[in-house]
């Protein structure tokens, strides 16, 4: 079908055919570096053999491969922690819920395995790359922060740059299936059509597999710096930058067509890619890896190697050397285990003496060894092993932190990558986070969290930094014996410096989780027996206190009973001593009033009853209960 070439058409051509001008440019000049990305990849998978005749050794002992897988579980070991930095005073209470945030997107986008993998592609070849998009059609549209690995051979920079920052243009090369580009942009399926790939270094696939229905897709993000007049309300015309983010164009070069063309979607306006690198060069874009360093010293020891196993071959199975007349059949003497050979008398069948390996292979075999060893950076105490005489385990912590000297200057890179795109992927979350969202996160002991985070949780801006070494592996015995040593060492409040909590982190038990609730249901037990135990002690105090009160309001009664019958007996002696006659009462016969056990003296009931009626009213004034008294004595 014959497409009309109207003005827009043509100036679709001629974006499509800039990105591709771009694109050919950044190619060329990456081919250097290209085939030397190829000899390194190689190189770790130990595809390195040569070509040789079938009776040579072809044998490859891959220490590249042993030296990178040595590195990259030490650089791996801890999941990096995020400390989340608030630029303002309100961000101060929001720190907590960023951070469980940034946790909670590590783990869903799975970056356990993406983080090892990228950084694999960093020690073989220097660089890794993560591509961090936002994806409005994830999650039944509510959208989430996608971080995808890029590899380094589809991704092309500006020549000129040296950081992502200040590269000028970028682009990201595919091949993607034709029916998946129709179903992306529909208005442009009737210009687009598949093919086969023509740009190998851009797919993973065998090169004697044919491949069909395939697009090349340049996505080129570049600066723009075109601008726009823009009528103000006045009527005055005013300059704008058309892009002021920068420009995202997606081209189809070889059918020249624009599939979108836009304003970079994000609003940090950075190029939304993060480059790890194994070593950091001034100046130059791509980092070195610690292959491209190894590669001499590997090929040269392959070849060392396969010409002792060659030697070995041949020594171990030395020529015979038979006289014509020795009547021997021909193919007749083998290396057969107790062969029985019969000669002619006079004739001689014999093996010359082989010869010995000259000592100077086997020693440059050692220092070929010893060499790569020194280039990465890995020695046997970075391998946990431990040296010539020393055994303490003090001993070999020191020598394996001194050894991973090296290790944690690549790890102090590597965080700083990942402080970048935790800063980006916050930035991300900022932007399109409209709904509130609800996070579950377990911690170390496998307690799950659950919290929800809002838009408003978000608002505050921060730089994300990731703990220093908090990625470097840790000796775990050796923590754990410090661990219980804290625990059992008390502070200056009473307390021990740590808690159970910071022991279990420690131990190399799956249940952690179920190990504390055990305790703390323990814990619990014991106190509530000991409230029991008081509760009981307490009662028993009670029932005391209440005996010791009735005790003593007893004992009160009767004092107060005593002190009235005193006092009424001193009445009665007053009453007695004005009208008895001049007979004196005795001391018996006075306090025998008072005590209500003790009857009254007849000689005294007969001198009450002598007496007239205005004694008798004076002493019951004085005596208000005498007829008490003496009915009670009756």
């Amino acid at each position: 079908m014959e497409i009309k070439q109207t003005p827009e058409r043509m100036q679709e051509i001629s974006i499509a055919g800039w990105v591709n001008q771009k694109f050919n440019e950044a190619r060329s000049n990456k081919q250097k570096r290209l085939s030397l990305d190829k000899a390194c990849i190689d190189a770790y998978n130990g595809d390195i053999k040569t070509v040789k005749p079938d009776y040579a050794s072809n044998h490859v002992s891959n220490f590249i491969h042993s030296t990178l897988e040595t590195i990259r579980p030490i650089m791996t070991d801890n999941n990096p922690k995020f400390q989340a930095l608030t630029r303002s005073e309100d961000g101060k209470d929001k720190a907590d819920k960023v951070q469980m945030a940034l946790n909670y997107e590590w783990d869903r986008e799975k970056m356990g395995t993406k983080l090892p993998k990228t950084l694999l592609t960093a020690l073989k070849i220097g660089t890794g790359i993560f591509y961090l998009p936002w994806d409005s059609k994830a999650d039944k549209g509510r959208g989430q922060v996608r971080c995808i690995e890029v590899n380094p051979f589809n991704f092309f920079p500006d020549p000129m740059a040296t950081s992502v920052e200040d590269a000028e243009w970028i682009i990201y090369a595919t091949y993607k299936n034709v029916n998946q580009i129709k179903t992306l942009f529909p208005k442009k399926a009737d210009l687009i059509s598949g093919a086969g790939v023509s740009h190998d270094e851009l797919v993973h696939q065998n090169p004697d597999t044919q491949v069909s229905n395939q697009v090349l897709i340049l996505e080129c993000w570049c600066r723009d710096y075109t601008y726009i007049d823009v009528e103000m309300d006045n009527g005055k015309l005013m300059r704008k930058r058309n892009y002021p983010r920068g420009r995202v164009i997606t081209v189809a070069p070889v059918h020249g067509v624009v599939l979108s063309d836009k304003q970079n979607p994000y609003k940090d306006g950075k190029f939304p890619f993060v480059l790890l690198k194994d070593y950091d060069v001034p100046f130059q874009f791509w980092g070195n890896g610690d292959v491209e360093q190894l590669l001499s010293p590997q090929y040269s020891l392959n070849e060392l190697n396969n010409a002792i196993i060659d030697n070995a071959k041949l020594t171990s199975n030395m020529p015979w050397i038979i006289d014509k007349n020795a009547g021997i059949p021909q193919n007749s003497l083998t290396n057969e285990q107790g062969l029985v050979i019969r000669k002619n008398p006079g004739t001689e069948v014999r093996r010359d003496t082989p010869p010995s390996m000259p000592m100077y292979v086997v020693q440059k075999v050692d220092e070929l060894k010893g060499d790569m060893e020194y280039i990465a950076g890995v020695h046997d105490s970075t391998r946990g092993k431990a040296g010539g005489s020393v055994v303490a385990a003090q001993a070999i912590m020191a020598l394996q932190e001194a050894g991973q000297a090296r290790i944690r200057l690549k790890v102090k890179i590597m965080e700083e990558c990942l402080s970048e795109l935790a800063t980006m992927w916050y930035a991300r979350m900022q932007q399109f986070w409209k709904d509130d969202r609800i996070v579950r996160m377990a911690d170390i002991n496998g307690k799950v969290t659950t919290d929800t985070l809002t838009a408003k949780d978000l608002s505050a801006d921060f730089d994300i930094m990731i703990t220093a070494g908090s990625t470097m592996p840790l000796n775990r015995n050796a923590m754990l014996d410090l661990m219980i040593r804290l625990a059992q060492t008390g502070a200056e409040d009473g307390m021990p410096v740590v808690d159970r909590e910071a022991i279990m982190e420690f131990v190399p038990v799956g249940n952690k989780q179920q190990i504390l609730e055990r305790f703390e249901a323990r814990r619990e037990g014991e106190l509530q027996d000991e409230a029991a135990a008081m509760e009981q002690q307490l009662e028993q105090m009670t029932e005391m206190v209440e005996a010791l009160t009735a005790e003593v309001d007893s004992m009160k009664a009767e004092h107060e009973k005593l002190a009235s019958n005193k006092k009424e007996q001193e009445l009665v002696q007053k009453g007695y001593q004005r009208g008895k006659s001049e007979t004196e009462l005795t001391d018996d016969e006075l306090y025998g009033i008072i005590d209500s056990e003790k009857k009254i003296p007849d000689d005294i009931l007969q001198e009450i009853e002598a007496l007239d009626d205005s004694e008798v009213q004076q002493l019951l004034q004085m005596v208000p209960n005498l007829d008490e008294v003496i009915a009670n004595n009756s």
